[in-house]
C-alpha cells in the first residue's frame, strides 16, 4: 500500500500541468483556463508559442478593452509564433537593426498572444517569471523578434513570457464616443499589457511559475511601458519587480482631449460619422488612411510624430513626471539602464556643428555651466565636434538615469552598456539603442552572420546571469559575478556592462552638474536633450 505521506507529493506531480515529455512523444501538454495546449521541448527547455491571452480585438472589439480569450475544444498546438500586431514590416532590418532585431511577417489584428519558455525538469518549486514587453516606439515590434528567444534565460531557472500588444492607431486611437468605456476608451496597448499580466497571474502556475514572483521587463517603448505600469493603478499587485532598458523618456504625453483629435481625424479621413462604421473597415483600409500623414493629436519625440500613450484619467491618471513627483511610483526592486549610443535615433548624432553642440551644452548646463561641461572636449575639427556632441548625449542620458534611480524608494540597480556588437556598421553605431538585448537574453545565436567572439559570448553569459538573478531575487548579484552595487544616489553607482564590468567612474563632476540642473530642464531622457522639442522650463 502507498504511504499516506506520498499522496500529497503524487497529487502535486499529477496537478502540475507542465507535464514532463514522455520518452516516446516528447510533447508537453498543459491545461489552462481556455483549454489544453501542446508545446515542444528542445534541449531541456519547454516552449509554448502563440497562446491567446485575450479575445481577438477585431470587429466590435477593435478599440475596446481586451476581453477574456475564447475557449477551444481538444488540444491546441502551441509550437509556432502568432502573427505580430498590424504595422509596417521591414523584415531585412534598417540602420543598425539587422533582421534579428525586427518583427517578422505576418501581421494581423488577431495578435494578442504570448509565448512561454520554461525548464523541462523543474525541481518542484514554483519558478520566478519574467514578462517581456517588446519595443518599437509603440508603432512596431512583436514577441517573435528572434533576439527575444527566452530559452537561455529559462535555462537558468526562470520562466520567460513574451507578449504582443496592439500598436499605432489600433493601440492608441481615442474617440469621444468611447470615453465611458472600461479603461477610458484609449491606451488599448497598455490595457493589453495589463490583461497579459492578469492572464499570467491566473495561468502561470500551470507551467510551473510563481504568480507572486513576476518581473515585468521591457526595452525602449517596452521600457517606457514598464515605467507607466509602475504608476498605473490597474497594474497594482500584478508584478513584484521591474526591468526597464532604455526607457526613461519623460516627454509630455498628449492629454485625453488631444487624443480624441486622433479619432476625429481618422473619422474625417474615412468620411464616416461614428466608431461603429470605422470598426467595419478592414485593417488594410484603416492603415491606408494614415498615408495622408500623421494624425492630429499625435505625440512628439524629437520632432517625430508618434501614436502612443495618452493621459486618460484611468490607466494613466496624470502625466508621468507629475505622478512621479507625487511619489506614486511603486516601491519594487528595479533594474534600469541605457546604452552608450542611444543617440543613434537622432540625426544630430551623426551630423552637427560646433554652434549646435555649444547650444546643446548651454541648454543642458546653463550659461555659467557651459564651459565646465565642454572642458577638455575640443570643437576644433569635424571629428572632434561629432565626438563632443556624442559625449553630451551620453552625459544627459547618464544624468537622467541617475536622477530617476535616486528618486526610487526601493532597491535600484542602474547600468550603462558600452559594448559595440560586431557586425555591419559596428564602428559607426557603437553600443546602439537595443544592442544590449541579445546579451541580456544570451540569444547571440539569433544572428549567425555576426562575427561574435569568445568575448561576446562571455559578456552574454555574464549579463544573462545578472538578469536571471534579478528575476529570482530582485538583486542581479550572484556567485562568480563582478559585484554590482545598488544605486545609492551618485552617478558613480551606475554599473558599466559590456566593455568592462565595474562601476562607472568617468565624468563625475560633469554628471553632478547635470544632476543639479535636471529638475529645471525639460525632463529626463536617455536619448539626450535633443529628444525634447520644446525649450527648457521649470518642471
Amino acid at each position: 500500500m502507498m504511504s499516506m505521506r506520498l499522496l500529497p507529493v503524487l497529487a502535486a506531480l499529477l496537478g502540475s500541468l507542465l507535464s514532463a515529455p514522455s520518452a516516446r512523444a516528447q510533447v508537453p501538454v498543459v491545461a489552462i483556463e481556455s483549454g489544453e495546449l501542446t508545446g515542444a521541448v528542445d534541449d531541456g527547455i519547454v516552449r509554448f508559442l502563440g497562446i491567446p491571452y485575450a479575445a481577438p480585438p477585431v470587429g466590435d472589439r477593435r478599440w475596446a478593452a481586451p476581453e477574456a480569450p475564447l475557449p477551444w475544444t481538444g488540444r491546441r498546438t502551441a509550437n509556432s509564433y502568432g502573427p505580430g500586431c498590424v504595422q509596417a514590416i521591414t523584415p531585412d532590418g534598417f540602420g543598425p537593426w539587422t533582421r534579428e532585431y525586427v518583427a517578422p511577417p505576418p501581421v494581423s489584428e488577431d495578435c494578442l498572444t504570448l509565448n512561454i519558455w520554461a525548464p523541462a525538469n523543474p525541481d518542484g518549486k514554483p519558478l520566478p517569471v519574467m514578462v517581456w514587453i517588446h519595443g518599437g516606439a509603440f508603432m512596431s515590434g512583436s514577441n517573435a523578434v528572434p533576439i527575444y528567444d527566452g530559452a537561455e534565460l529559462a535555462r537558468q531557472g526562470i520562466i520567460v513570457v513574451s507578449i504582443n500588444y496592439r500598436l499605432g492607431v489600433f493601440g492608441f486611437a481615442a474617440f469621444h464616443d468611447l470615453a465611458g468605456d472600461p479603461g477610458g476608451g484609449t491606451n488599448f496597448a497598455l490595457q493589453d499589457m495589463i490583461a497579459a499580466l492578469r492572464w499570467t497571474r491566473r495561468n502561470i502556475g500551470r507551467f510551473g511559475g510563481d504568480p507572486a514572483q513576476v518581473t515585468i521587463a521591457g526595452q525602449s517603448a517596452g521600457a517606457m511601458a514598464v515605467h507607466m505600469l509602475l504608476l498605473s493603478p490597474p497594474a497594482d499587485g500584478l508584478f513584484a519587480r521591474a526591468i526597464a532598458q532604455s526607457g526613461i523618456v519623460e516627454v509630455p504625453l498628449p492629454e485625453r482631449g488631444e487624443a480624441d483629435r486622433r479619432g476625429a481625424d481618422l473619422l474625417a479621413r474615412a468620411r464616416l460619422s461614428d466608431v461603429a462604421a470605422l470598426r467595419r473597415l478592414s485593417a488594410d483600409r484603416l492603415a491606408a488612411l494614415l498615408d495622408a500623414g500623421p494624425l492630429a493629436g499625435a505625440g512628439d519625440v524629437g520632432g517625430m510624430p508618434l501614436l502612443g500613450p495618452v493621459v486618460d484619467g484611468s490607466i494613466l491618471p496624470a502625466q508621468v513626471a507629475a505622478m512621479e513627483a507625487a511619489g506614486r511610483r511603486r516601491a519594487v526592486p528595479v533594474l534600469v539602464g541605457l546604452n552608450a549610443d542611444e543617440g543613434v535615433l537622432n540625426p544630430a548624432y551623426f551630423h552637427t556643428t560646433a554652434a549646435e553642440v555649444r547650444a546643446r551644452a548651454t541648454r543642458m548646463a546653463g550659461e555659467t555651466g557651459t564651459d565646465v561641461l565642454l572642458a577638455g572636449d575640443p570643437l576644433d575639427s569635424e571629428a572632434a565636434i561629432l565626438a563632443t556632441g556624442r559625449k553630451l548625449t551620453r552625459r544627459y542620458g547618464l544624468a537622467s538615469l541617475a536622477d530617476w534611480a535616486r528618486a526610487h524608494r526601493a532597491p535600484a540597480f542602474a547600468y550603462y552598456f558600452t559594448h559595440a556588437e560586431p557586425g555591419p556598421g559596428s564602428d559607426l553605431f557603437g553600443a546602439f539603442h537595443s544592442a544590449e538585448i541579445p546579451y541580456a537574453f544570451n540569444s547571440l545565436n539569433a544572428a549567425p552572420d555576426r562575427p561574435f567572439t569568445d568575448r561576446d559570448r562571455d559578456i552574454a553569459a555574464t549579463m544573462s546571469k545578472y538578469w536571471a538573478n534579478f528575476v529570482k531575487h530582485g538583486d542581479p548579484n550572484g556567485p562568480g559575478l563582478p559585484t554590482w552595487p545598488a544605486f545609492a544616489g551618485m552617478a558613480s553607482n551606475i554599473m558599466e556592462l559590456g566593455t568592462n564590468f565595474a562601476p562607472w567612474r568617468a565624468d563625475r563632476e560633469k554628471l553632478d552638474r547635470l544632476l543639479d540642473r535636471l529638475p529645471h530642464g525639460p525632463g529626463r531622457s536617455v536619448f539626450g536633450i535633443d529628444s525634447f522639442a520644446e525649450t527648457p522650463r521649470d518642471r
